[in-house]
């Protein structure tokens, strides 16, 4: 299995256990701003001492380079937070599904690298998995265009940060690189204080400790991410792999949501069949990048 395969699956994993402490911190009155932040400034927080300590020169004339990751990373914060607000989740999550068939086609046309075929049935099965891995709700078809179209701007936004991060962060050191774009995310993510509601003392402690849970858990992804793809590169290749995410935070839930008082292990036996069936088509997913690589 390629180096880049377990980075992407260890940070799979911290997505799904940070997502489920994430949601009770929501259910328990901290809004999407607050969650998202505080991730962002945990991210920025744990990469900053990669800054000072990474042997290699400075490329100071370079600095707009991981400002540019920076500023893709919270642009695709932001679209997914409106995606969220305006639209449904079921709608949100397999539309997102698109991202490594986005970095697909950025590394191809934008990097000149190759992708072969079976990367692209790996990002195709990867994005139907998810789609499959929907919960339906009727509900939400009237505003089915409008969320698609703001989740996709979202998945592309991400996909050019992966790109930036692929394509630049060699120069600097993978973590150096990562620790200067997410210190440029976290400047960014001041502007979601304004939108912090209830207060911070208003919480519960349950909630607090919920929401700094899911920030620690929910920051693994973007450190282990940061350093495959500046080490390594295959962005689509990550991406399909990372995409088991909707896997473990299934499997968090049935293993640890009872801990925590989340109820969302209980499901029909329909549901249960289709998180299977999704499942399985990841798993074909992964293992073609794997026996490729």
């Amino acid at each position: 299995m390629p180096a880049y395969a377990y980075f992407a699956l260890i940070a799979a994993l911290g997505y799904g256990v940070g997502s489920l402490f994430s949601k009770q911190a929501m259910a328990g009155g901290s809004g999407l701003f607050r969650v998202t932040a505080y991730s962002t400034w945990t991210l920025a927080v744990l990469t900053q001492p990669f800054v000072w300590t990474t042997p290699e020169p400075l490329p100071v004339e370079l600095w707009f380079q991981p400002m540019v990751a920076g500023l893709f990373f919270l642009g695709g914060q932001l679209l997914f937070i409106l995606a969220l607000r305006t639209g449904d989740l079921s709608v949100v999550g397999p539309v997102a599904g698109a991202k490594p068939i986005i970095n697909a086609l950025l590394v191809s046309l934008l990097l000149g690298l190759h992708v072969s075929a079976f990367t692209w049935l790996a990002c195709m099965m990867a994005a139907g998995a998810l789609l499959v891995l929907r919960s339906p709700n009727a509900s939400s078809a009237h505003s089915f265009g409008r969320t698609a179209c703001i989740t996709l701007l979202s998945a592309l936004s991400f996909a050019l940060c992966d790109t930036c991060f692929q394509e630049w962060a060699p120069t600097w050191g993978p973590m150096r690189f990562s620790g200067l774009a997410f210190a440029c995310s976290a400047l960014g993510a001041l502007v979601y204080i304004p939108f912090f509601n209830p207060r911070w003392t208003a919480l519960s402690r349950t909630a607090r400790r919920h929401l700094l849970l899911g920030a620690a858990f929910g920051a693994v992804p973007g450190v282990l991410m940061g350093y495959a793809l500046g080490r390594y590169g295959h962005a689509p290749e990550v991406n399909v792999i990372y995409s088991t995410r909707a896997v473990w935070a299934i499997v968090a839930v049935r293993l640890v949501g009872p801990w925590i008082g989340s109820h969302e292990g209980t499901i029909t036996r329909a549901t249960l069949w289709r998180r299977l069936l999704a499942a399985l088509i990841l798993l074909l997913a992964v293992g073609l990048v794997v026996w490729q690589g």
